[in-house]
């Protein structure tokens, strides 16, 4: 069955979408049969262009939030709604055997095939320095949060791996949305925020990815890391210099210019 990887962002994003194309295509093209883009209105011209690199299925993200519910949020005010579209992931197991999240803002070094070998169906990185309750605005009160371990660690969602073990996945689809629905005004990191609070609800068991190798920042790096993930700011594209994701950018670049 196929399997996909997936990733998301603005059409402003789209250069950095088609840099993560050029990198995936050297690194792990062996196992994916597809890439999977959420966008709010590539251009044709550019869509065109990033499929020459990879087979690329595009899809216009519209977020079953209402959008004044969602304005009422600063973290989405600043990264768009867009943030949502990881919950799709669900959604896309019934046409695809594993799918895989990663952020755009990455630099994967080598391939990552071994993270499609989970029985338990959902993989995510756990983040031990990070609570459930750092995760939301303080206007949040812990009355309102009944039935959650506000200490209990938080999970960190650039990289997801998701397959058809994980049982019962479009419920866990419709239950994201409506716990980001309800919680939306004081969600500070907002899909990572439902994510956690979702492996509480339902006490779902997943395999644990190693962040000192899936999600380190290019400052931080280590020997065994795979993945560079360049949160916060700045980023490859406007300040972190990274020879690599360079050569990937050029490549663009010259695409664009022929």
């Amino acid at each position: 069955m196929a399997k996909a990887i997936v990733t998301g962002g603005t059409k402003e994003d789209a250069d950095a979408m088609a840099v993560l194309a050029l990198n995936l295509r050297e690194t792990n093209l062996s196992w994916i049969d597809e890439l999977i883009i959420f966008h709010d209105g590539i251009s044709d011209s550019k869509k065109k262009l990033m499929q020459q690199i990879m087979p690329i299925r595009f899809i216009e993200y519209k977020c079953p939030i209402n959008w004044i519910k969602l304005w009422m949020n600063r973290t989405i005010r600043y990264f768009s709604p867009m943030v949502f579209c990881k919950f799709e992931l669900f959604n896309l197991l019934q046409d695809y055997e594993t799918v895989v999240w990663t952020d755009y803002d990455v630099l994967i070094k080598d391939s990552i095939a071994e993270i499609l070998d989970t029985t338990k169906g959902i993989s995510f990185i756990a983040n031990y320095d990070v609570m459930l309750s750092d995760m939301f605005y303080k206007s949040i009160y812990k009355a309102d949060m009944n039935g959650y371990a506000l200490d209990g660690c938080s999970i960190c969602a650039p990289l997801i791996v998701m397959n058809r073990n994980l049982h019962n996945y479009m419920e866990y689809y419709e239950w994201c949305y409506k716990c980001a629905k309800k919680y939306i005004k004081h969600l500070y990191l907002p899909e990572q925020c439902v994510f956690t609070m979702l492996v509480q609800h339902y006490k779902l068991d997943y395999t644990e990815l190693d962040m000192e190798i899936y999600c380190m920042h290019p400052n931080d790096m280590t020997d065994k890391t795979k993945i560079l993930h360049a949160y916060g700011q700045p980023k490859f594209w406007n300040g972190l210099v990274n020879k690599e994701w360079n050569m990937y950018h050029k490549m663009w670049k010259d695409m664009c210019d022929m």
